[in-house]
């Protein structure tokens, strides 16, 4: 052996060649290949292999030929197992020659092979890398990540090969939650080996542009470039930097010079991250659109229906941005930014062609797998018969997708499942149910159980009269009941007979020929909507052979934060909200809206002035509608009916199915009120059954399966409706006997009954001692009533003022003659009234009838102008063409003088340099300035300004504004000044700010007698209807300056008199029978609510707050349960009594 030469031995991958599957105890020959063209080497299983498979593979001699050779592998567990192609089984031991060379530090090495012996091989047997085979090449490059060390694929260090390669951990465990949801332990291994060897297509860590010969075409017609200015969004530039860095890293986009300009913004998400939008309404309007067919929707699904047992379901990772755009249309896609014009590299949402061109994609990638998938834009449903075949399949739909380089959304993705939900249909084995979210709007409107009710139904139907065979005779027995004149609407009955009808008119709605199971090809949809003032519908349809034809309802409650929106923006989130619910069936079709807001016909032609509508036009931009029809009220019956009775939430209870071959159940429970009466007449109901008789024809139409059952619940005992705090126990009548016995004032006055039976208030009755009482101080007439024990007190209280039946916590007189005419004891009326007053809820909810506790404490006027000065803000009004919102008012608490700044927003920051640039600059640092408590007004940077120019800066009570009442009065004022000037089409109120703060400043106060304008400068302003001076006088400037001294200290002395007085009268007449509680340290107390409550909402907090701190009537006090302290005023203390 020459020993310049060093033999080394090298281990070379084995993978399997095609996918294998290996029933219990079994054996299989299976084809495996190597990267190497030719050799005979011994093979060395992979043990990481053997312990994640449970096979059997023995060590032999394996020789190969044109990259090919075969090797068994044994099942000996008791499960079937399966391995995927391109996994690597074992090894093949080779040595490596390493030359030596004193000129070179790099090692020129040669495969020689091995034998038995470990000697070096023939010539003819050298190994010799066949660069035609790259399919093998590349797949073991994908399994082992330190493949780029030697040119031939070959391994060097065994204790590093594994079949998973090297994982982002985020991935890994993605992967691992799939695999998870699979119980069968060998199916959980073979699917995680899978998905590992596909590890690339779920990595969501990075952003990702696929590899694809079809890239999106923007053709437009002849037009000018449209652009536009960005819209401003001061409080949102950092994150949208941050995003616009994230994607130019990514190479999502790019910058640009183009011509176009569409301006972005963010839009809020729930979770509080944004969605970046571009509004690319004017370029939609000069597109050529796109004529692509989408998928049938009914051939897709019934297609999946034959039978097939195992599905898989995939959704694409932000989908639309791994498209690439045709390099000559990317200047199209620009955006303005308030950092620069971009340009998209990928396609982006809002463009009006994206769907066909995502579906062309899709369809393009998986034309190989056309046999066993279905593509509907961004949803892949795999679809096979078997397990075997559908890990196969799996691992096809997998390479495609590879291939291009797409990647995939993890927990959007169902794997190996037997139901999916796809279009709106629940797909099983044997069976294709339609899911009810489509009529469930229909399914969960309750029989009408008023005569208003009953009138709104049969109106909302009124408009299909013409649709609905025979609609007159079905609705007859509902008409009975509604024809009713205003004496008779107490005759109003609805009885098994009206039942009936209502539940065949819903099937009507719900089944053929009025409701279509799949929508019409090439046949515009029609979406009418509308919104009430707590809920929104909709109605999806299309026109049939002249007919319009339902295929969604939808109707959904409100949010308390949607309720407050503007009419017109609760009409445009109706819109938004029936979008997002029928995404699958909208996104890529022609959509004809209808709305009974004349104002949203144009809300996709140009921008609208109010921004909340403006957003949402923006984000259904990438649907492509054809236009906006008003309709009138009377024709928009049914979402109106929708939007009144709105679902508040899904309720799995009423998931019921409908459609050929569905099982349905309905259960039937009383209602709330029947289910009170129930308890109170204790005696089960006699005729149960007979109520849900008017339901029964309800299941045809949920199920025309001949086995529909109809399920009654016959427990005439369930009391789950009945108040919990509804009790009659607190007081127990079989128990005064036994607890007079007890009581020692009671036996004390038996005994002297007994002695003195004569002249005595008392008698000894029925074994209970009565006291005689007088029914009425009118009447002579008199009553015996029981004396009750102590003992009995509290509880004959509790039931008489806190039970929902006996009490109701009302007041102490109707409490005091509940309990008198049936009672007695000492002090009776101080007893009640100490309960309720102790009484918690009573302290919470009840309305005081009094004045709002705490006198009137003005502030002292100060002794000159700009020592003490008030700041708020005003707003937000309608937005200018200026971009002003805000108003910032400053007053001057001496002078009563105003200064207003009109500005885009409230922030810090403005702030911060309004007040510095508009009134430091102008007049000098105040002494003092008063402020709420707002964020714009107690922040850093302000108390940084106080601490650099130095000045005090106070702040009002919370919900205290008469604190600030003198910059409170002017906003009251000054609005609806500028509201008479303003030009309503332009709203520029902000062009007459100015003057009618002049007008205010040269104006004479009530309170000071003089103008602001006097007292700042002392002298008259000159106005334009002055008349001009014949002739001039000239002081000389120190003549002047004593005169103006002598007259300033004229005003101010007055005014401050003035002011002083006014105070005095203002608090006299504030005060007068005013209550002014004083409270102690230590005191428990209720804190008044404030923002957003209902009518039935407690009007004090349910938790008490003791009080820390006294400075009346200023109150600093502590939570009891977390703690947290709080600045409150008097008025907004209630004290909380202990009995």
């Amino acid at each position: 052996m020459n020993i310049n030469q060093n033999y080394s031995p090298q281990l070379i991958p084995i993978t399997l060649s095609k996918s294998l599957h290996l029933p219990p105890n079994t054996n299989r020959t299976a084809k495996v290949s190597i990267p190497i063209s030719s050799i005979s080497s011994p093979f060395i299983p992979h043990q990481h292999f053997i312990l994640n498979s449970a096979l059997y593979i023995p060590h032999k001699l394996l020789q190969f030929y044109n990259h090919f050779s075969t090797i068994t592998l044994s099942n000996t567990t008791l499960y079937p197992q399966f391995v995927t192609k391109g996994v690597c089984i074992g090894f093949l031991c080779s040595y490596i020659v390493q030359q030596r060379n004193i000129h070179t530090s790099i090692p020129t090495t040669k495969s020689r092979g091995a034998v038995k012996s470990f000697g070096e091989m023939p010539v003819s047997l050298d190994l010799v890398m066949d660069k035609s085979t790259n399919h093998y090449s590349n797949d073991s490059s994908k399994y082992f990540p330190i493949h780029n060390q030697y040119n031939t694929d070959v391994i060097t260090n065994p204790t590093t090969c594994y079949t998973i390669p090297s994982i982002h951990p985020q991935v890994d465990k993605d992967i691992r939650e799939l695999a998870t949801k699979l119980q069968h332990k060998p199916y959980h291994d073979a699917l995680l080996a899978l998905l590992s060897r596909f590890h690339r297509i779920f990595n969501t860590t990075e952003h990702n542009i696929a590899d694809t010969p079809i890239h999106h075409v923007i053709n437009t017609i002849p037009h000018t470039p449209p652009a536009c200015k960005p819209y401003p969004q001061p409080d949102k530039e950092e994150p949208m930097y941050a995003i616009i860095q994230e994607f130019l890293q990514a190479g999502l986009i790019s910058e640009s010079h183009s011509p176009y300009a569409a301006p972005a913004i963010l839009v809020k998400k729930k979770d509080g991250s944004y969605r970046f939008v571009v509004d690319y309404k004017k370029l939609n309007l000069i597109t050529i659109k796109d004529s692509s067919p989408l998928p049938n929707m009914e051939e897709s699904i019934r297609k999946l229906g034959q039978g097939y047992k195992y599905f898989s379901k995939l959704d694409l990772k932000s989908g639309f941005y791994q498209i690439p755009i045709n390099e000559a249309d990317r200047e199209k896609t620009a955006f303005v930014t308030p950092f620069g014009l971009y340009q998209f590299n990928v396609l982006p949402m809002g463009l009006i062609n994206s769907p066909p061109t995502f579906q062309k994609v899709m369809n393009d990638t998986l034309k190989p797998c056309r046999q066993f998938s279905l593509v509907y834009l961004d949803d892949i449903i795999v679809f096979s018969r078997s397990y075997e075949e559908h890990m196969i399949h799996l691992e096809q739909v997998f390479s495609a997708l590879s291939s291009k380089h797409f990647v995939l959304n993890p927990p959007k993705c169902e794997l190996m499942v037997s139901t999916i939900n796809y279009l709106g249909h629940t797909i099983s084995e044997n069976r294709i149910t339609p899911m009810n979210e489509r009529i469930q709007a229909i399914l969960n409107i309750k029989e009408p159980n008023t005569l208003a009710r009953a009138n709104k139904f049969i109106g909302a139907l009124s408009w299909y009269r013409k649709f609905i065979p025979n609609f007159a005779t079905i609705a007859a027995p509902i008409h009975a009941v509604t024809n009713l004149n205003k004496n008779d609407r107490r005759k109003f009955k609805w009885t098994s007979e009206q039942s009936n009808a209502f539940y065949q008119l819903k099937q009507m709605l719900t089944t053929a020929p009025l409701f279509l199971h799949f929508p019409v090809d090439d046949t515009p949809f029609i979406l009418t909507t509308d919104a009430s003032d707590f809920g929104i519908g909709g109605v999806l349809q299309q026109e049939v052979n002249g007919q319009l034809r339902n295929l969604y309802y939808h109707s959904q409650l409100m949010t308390p934060c949607e309720r407050k929106y503007s009419p017109i923006e609760k009409e445009a989130l109706a819109i938004y909200k029936c979008f997002a619910r029928m995404r699958p069936y909208l996104l890529g079709r022609s959509i004809i809206v209808k709305t009974d807001h004349c104002p949203l016909c144009n809300i996709m032609k140009k921008t609208v002035r109010n921004a909340r509508v403006d957003r949402i036009s923006q984000l259904i931009q990438e649907y492509n509608i054809e236009k906006i029809i008003h309709i009138n009220g009377r024709d928009n019956c049914l979402p109106d009916y929708l939007s009144r009775y709105p679902r508040e939430q899904d309720d799995d209870l009423f998931d019921i199915d409908y459609g050929i071959g569905s099982k349905s159940a309905i259960v039937d429970s009383p209602s709330t009120n029947q289910n009170l009466l129930n308890a109170m007449l204790l005696r089960p109901r006699k005729n149960k059954t007979e109520s849900v008789k008017a339901t029964a024809n309800v299941d045809a139409f949920v199920s025309t399966d001949p086995d529909t059952t109809l399920v009654t619940d016959t427990n005439v005992s369930n009391t789950k409706f009945i108040p919990h705090k509804f009790s009659s126990n607190y007081f127990d009548t079989n128990k005064l006997q036994q607890e007079q016995a007890r009581d020692p004032n009671i036996q004390t006055i038996i005994r002297r009954l007994q002695q003195k039976p004569n002249n005595s208030p008392f008698i000894f009755k029925d074994n209970l001692l009565r006291k005689i009482i007088t029914i009425s101080p009118h009447s002579k007439l008199k009553r015996d009533v029981i004396y009750l024990p102590s003992s009995m007190i509290k509880p004959l209280l509790h039931a008489c003022h806190n039970d929902p039946m006996t009490g109701g916590h009302f007041s102490l007189d109707r409490t005091y003659h509940k309990i008198k005419n049936l009672y007695w004891w000492p002090k009776m009326k101080l007893s009640i009234f100490q309960h309720i007053k102790s009484c918690l809820a009573c302290q919470q909810y009840n309305v005081s009838r009094q004045k709002r506790h705490g006198q009137l404490n003005p502030i002292p006027p100060p002794d000159g102008p700009f020592l003490l000065i008030g700041i708020d803000y005003c707003g937000p009004l309608k937005t200018t063409p200026r971009e002003n919102q805000y108003v910032l008012v400053i007053t001057d608490y001496f002078t009563r003088h105003i200064t207003a700044i009109a500005l885009p927003n409230c922030t810090a920051a403005t702030t911060a340099q309004a007040l510095f640039n508009e009134y430091f600059c102008k007049y000098g640092i105040p002494s003092t300035i008063l402020s709420d408590q707002g964020p714009h007004f107690q922040n850093q940077l302000m108390q940084n300004i106080q601490k650099l120019i130095g000045y005090n800066h106070i702040y009002s009570t919370p919900y205290h504004p008469q604190t600030n009442g003198i910059v409170e009065r002017f906003n009251s004022t000054f609005i609806p000044q500028i509201s008479k000037l303003q030009d309503t089409e332009d709203n520029n109120w902000d062009e007459y700010l100015q003057a009618v703060v002049f007008a205010y400043n040269s104006g004479v106060h009530k309170t000071t007698k003089y103008s602001p304008y006097e007292l700042l400068y002392g002298r008259t302003p000159r106005l334009p209807i002055s008349t001009r001076p014949s002739y001039f006088s000239f002081l000389k400037p120190n003549d002047y300056f004593n005169q103006l001294q002598k007259t300033l200290r004229i005003y101010h002395q007055a005014a401050k008199q003035n002011i002083l007085q006014q105070q005095q009268h203002t608090t006299y007449r504030y005060d007068k029978n005013r209550p002014d509680p004083h409270y102690k340290l230590g005191d428990t107390v209720l804190t008044r609510i404030y923002g957003i409550r209902g009518k039935l909402d407690p009007k004090f907090s349910p938790i008490p707050k003791v009080i820390i701190s006294v400075n009346h009537p200023i109150y600093i006090v502590q939570d009891t349960q977390n703690n947290m302290k709080s600045q409150v005023h008097v008025g907004d203390l209630r004290p909380i009594y202990i009995d």
